[in-house]
Formats: C-alpha cells, structure tokens, sequence
C-alpha cells in the first residue's frame, strides 16, 4: 500500500500604496483683448480724439484658466494726466471729470451677467442693466464684454495722442489700462494693447454749450437822469476747459432816427461769489464792446469745473438814462459767449 497525499493550490498577495498628488497654481486673469470704439462704426478710438456726449463702447475679452468662478475683479480705468506722462491712474485727480472707474465684481459665479458691472467713478452715461452685453468665448473660462457709454459734457478736453510702444507718451492726452484680480489676488494691470503692443491713450475734443432762460433783459422804465436795472438771466453753460463768458454788446442801444444812449452808460451787474468782476462795470465804447463775467484776463480764464456737467451765472445789467434822452424804448443786441483757450490745458 502506497502512501499518497492531496496536492491543494497554495497563494497569497500582498500590496503597498501611496499618493499621487498634483499642485495647480492659479494663473492670473489673461486679457486677450482690450479696446474703446466709436458706437457708430465699431473702429478703434485709441489714439484719437473723441467727442463728448457721443455713442462708444468698450470692448472687453478675458481668458480665466482656473475657471472664472475664481475671477473676483475687472477694472476699466481711465485717467487724464494733466500735462504729466507720468501720472499713473492711483495718482491722478479723482475728480470726476478727470478719472473714470468700471468695476466687475464677482462672488463665485461660474458665469458673468450684466449687473455685476458698476459705474465706481466718473462722468459718464452708463447704465449696466442696459449697457452691458456679454458674450461667451468658451463656457466657464473666457467671455467677452461689449459696455456701451458715453462721455459726459466736461469730461476733460485732450490732445489727440501719438501711440507709442514705450509707455504714454502724450501730455494733456486721457490713458487708460485694464485690470484683473482671482482668488489668490493675481491683480494683473495692462497698459497695452495686446496686439498692437502700444500704449492706450486717447483724446477729447473741445466742447462748449450755452443756454439762457430768456433771450430779452428789459430795463424798468425811468426818466433821464435816473439809473435802473434789467431783470436778471441765468445763463447755463458747459465747458471741457478752461473758459472765458463774455457779454458783448453790437454797439449803442438804439432807438432809431438818431436816438440813442451810448453802451458806456450800460453796466454788467457784479453779482459777488457767482461771477469774476470785482463791481458792476461798463462795456468799453469801441468794439468789441465786450465785458468778461467770467475769467479775469486775456491769460487768466475761468477756473474749469472738475466735476459736474454745467454752472449757471446770472447775467444782469444797469443801464444810466442820460439828460436830454428822447422818451422811446431803445435797445442793443447782447451776446453771451463760452470760449474756451486754444488749445486748452486746464
């Protein structure tokens, strides 16, 4: 008899594990396009002069490649230097008429809307429930932004620029850059055109406008010998600038056949912290007749007014009856006139 035995099937296993890891680091909001334009033919204004009160948009292309739920900020600044290249925005005048700020603020959305643009700062026609327009690049990572605007009547007058490549390179001109901020605080600031690789900066025209509550002052009837005054006119106006308000006479106050009182004996009236004269004062007897109100010298106009979009002034006068006036209405024709330095730095 043979011993025997069962053969059975012998195993085992044994294991050994470990991470693998990856660090993704946050990569700054990537501009892939920036630009301001003229609403009514789409071309570039950068580098241009561009009209207050006039139709211009924005636009804006951002890439996020960390998703742009991790976008917090966008910035559209625009600035005037005031003579210096070298003002940067944070330096600059704050003034309203001197600075714009559009400010993007997101809290975690994984896609833009309109409302979440905002006016921060500045003289301008802007409106983001309206104004706004986005469109979608690549969903969750790149948009583009149409924001339609329009400079208000004093944003600041400046000179149309020569793009340069090496920095803003134009005095009295507007710069402008654009800004980007995520989660990590990547703040990245541009300054250039990413195509064109020049610096942003633009002009303004000069611009002026007038209007008066009334066109007739009308003296209070008096005899010879007697001194009366005019009913008092506002006179609304704008200016970009610098600027004189002249009141012209185109000569005598007439009365026809002969009758006249002479422009001497007509005063502007002096009306103390609203105007620049000193007293009521007479228009000169030759031409052009002209008395400034406001602006105190062929050198010294009125100071320019950095944050709103018009001044009032009233204008008023006194007119002396002279002995032997011939009783009839007499009148002169007056002008009122803004007129700003050419070309105006302040």
């Amino acid at each position: 008899m043979s011993a025997g035995y069962a053969m059975g099937l012998d195993g085992g296993s044994s294991s050994g594990g470990g991470t693998i890891s990856q660090t993704v680091n946050p990569n700054a909001p990537r501009l892939i396009a920036f630009d301001m334009r003229y609403a009514s033919n789409n071309s570039s204004a950068m580098g241009n002069q561009v009209d207050v009160l006039t139709g211009l948009h924005f636009w804006i292309q951002v890439n996020n490649t960390n998703g742009w739920a991790s976008l917090t900020k966008l910035w559209v600044n625009l600035w005037y230097d005031a003579g210096n290249d070298s003002t940067s925005y944070d330096a600059a005048s704050s003034a309203a008429n001197y600075k714009i700020n559009i400010t993007y603020t997101n809290a975690g959305a994984s896609s833009p809307t309109a409302t979440q643009w905002a006016l921060v700062g500045g003289n301008i026609a802007f409106v983001n429930s309206a104004n706004v327009t986005t469109y979608t690049v690549q969903p969750n990572f790149e948009y583009a932004f149409r924001l339609s605007f329009q400079l208000h009547a004093q944003i600041h007058q400046a000179q149309k620029p020569t793009l340069s490549s090496s920095g803003y390179a134009n005095a009295y001109s507007w710069n402008a850059r654009f800004g980007a901020n995520d989660l990590s605080n990547d703040i990245n600031y541009t300054s250039k055109d990413p195509t064109a690789g020049t610096f942003y900066e633009f002009g303004v025209y000069q611009y002026t406008s007038i209007s008066l509550a009334s066109t007739t002052w009308t003296g209070a009837s008096g005899a010879p010998g007697q001194t009366v005054l005019t009913n008092s006119i506002t006179v609304t106006h704008s200016s970009n600038a610098a600027y004189w308000l002249n009141v012209t006479a185109d000569g005598d106050l007439d009365a026809g056949n002969g009758h006249t009182i002479g422009i001497t004996n007509v005063k502007v009236v002096h009306n103390a912290g609203q105007d620049d004269l000193s007293a009521n004062t007479a228009f000169p007897a030759t031409a052009p007749r002209t008395v400034r109100l406001l602006g105190t010298g062929t050198n010294t106009p009125h100071a320019f007014n950095t944050t709103g979009d018009s001044e009032t002034v009233p204008v008023q006068f006194q007119i002396s009856i002279p002995l032997g006036t011939f009783a009839a209405t007499y009148t002169a024709t007056i002008t009122v006139l803004v007129d700003q330095r050419k070309p105006p730095t302040t």
